[in-house]
């Protein structure tokens, strides 16, 4: 009796396994156009057909480049949205590098971040302009923290926002050509505690991108005290880990839901509508004291936003209308 070799794994990007999901759903004909890697891939309709690129790219044709440039920029985002009226957090722009110095206005150079950062209530969240998934996004609570921040940072970015700390409830509205098509609230990671591993011990337990830099420990008991990172909670202890609530930061989700609150809804459309992006996901904070909201302000506006929580969700019907929406913006 032959046996069936087990299936081979999937190893496409996301982005193609759900287009490739979609086409599908549609009748349309998918390839990867860069073999079993299926950053790029392209889609036919019969006659039409159709280039999408993930990775460093950006496989969204429902966006165009001017809005997605300015929403991949925080801080030329956080502007836009000022100047429409739409509450954001404050935060300000610096340069983490001296390179090109000589073609830009003084005053934002590292010397002056270090100055920021010592005159500023302290600590401070510092994330780069362009990164994403969370990576450099973290809690500064000294200068000397900042200063050896920037040299980290300053070896893939060029420029970082500095923002006020905000404790808050994290929200994800997803806005689909003018209506929210879904939202959900993020949890920040945690750590359980096995009785004998330091903090440090299990944070560098959790799962990472391989070329994803260290995490940095900032955890908090269930009374919302700081844990130093050598502390060794009991078995069973669950310990938050303060910083980026990203899912590829080990954050998670409460469950994905149906459009959004009203509130939310409202501030999400305003959003995507100020920078003019067709299909985004904006992350949000409620800041009412008992997160009774709504008191609600921008964190910032994703017009690259990756979809793997619904897949987590099991919640294909929604990939597959992201999708669809997509074909017909770029089968044209």
């Amino acid at each position: 009796m032959s046996i069936e070799p087990p299936p081979l794994p999937d190893f496409r990007s996301a982005h193609a396994r759900y287009a490739a999901r979609a086409a599908a759903a549609c009748g349309f004909e998918f390839r990867s156009l860069d073999g079993a890697d299926g950053y790029l891939f392209e889609v036919r309709d019969g006659a039409r057909c159709a280039q999408f690129a993930a990775g460093a790219g950006t496989p969204y044709a429902l966006n165009d480049t001017r809005a997605a440039s300015i929403a991949r920029d925080k801080a030329f985002c956080a502007e836009v949205l000022r100047r429409a009226g739409v509450p954001v957090l404050a935060g300000e722009k610096f340069f983490v590098t001296s390179r090109w110095s000589d073609l830009r206005h003084p005053g934002r150079e590292p010397a002056d971040a270090l100055a920021y950062v010592r005159a500023a209530a302290l600590p401070v969240f510092c994330k780069p302009l362009a990164a994403s998934n969370g990576l450099y996004a973290e809690i500064i609570e000294s200068a000397a923290a900042f200063e050896e921040y920037m040299g980290r940072v300053s070896r893939e970015h060029f420029a970082v926002l500095i923002q006020p700390y905000v404790r808050g409830a994290e929200y994800r509205v997803f806005v689909l050509e003018g209506r929210v098509l879904f939202s959900y609230r993020k949890h920040l990671p945690s750590v359980v505690g096995d009785g004998t591993s330091s903090v440090r011990d299990l944070v560098a337990l959790l799962p990472r991108d391989a070329d994803a830099p260290p995490p940095r420990i900032r955890a908090r008991d269930a009374g919302g005290h700081v844990v130093s990172a050598e502390t060794v909670p009991s078995r069973g202890e669950r310990l938050t880990l303060e910083g980026p609530a990203n899912r590829a930061a080990g954050g998670g989700d409460e469950g994905v839901y149906d459009s959004a609150p009203e509130a939310m809804a409202r501030l999400a459309l305003a959003a995507a509508d100020a920078v003019g992006l067709r299909l985004a996901a904006v992350d949000m904070f409620d800041v009412s004291p008992d997160s009774d909201g709504p008191d609600l302000v921008v964190i910032e506006v994703n017009s690259n936003p990756m979809i793997a929580t619904l897949e987590d969700a099991g919640r294909w019907d929604l990939i597959i209308e992201i999708w669809k929406a997509n074909f017909a913006a770029a089968l044209r």
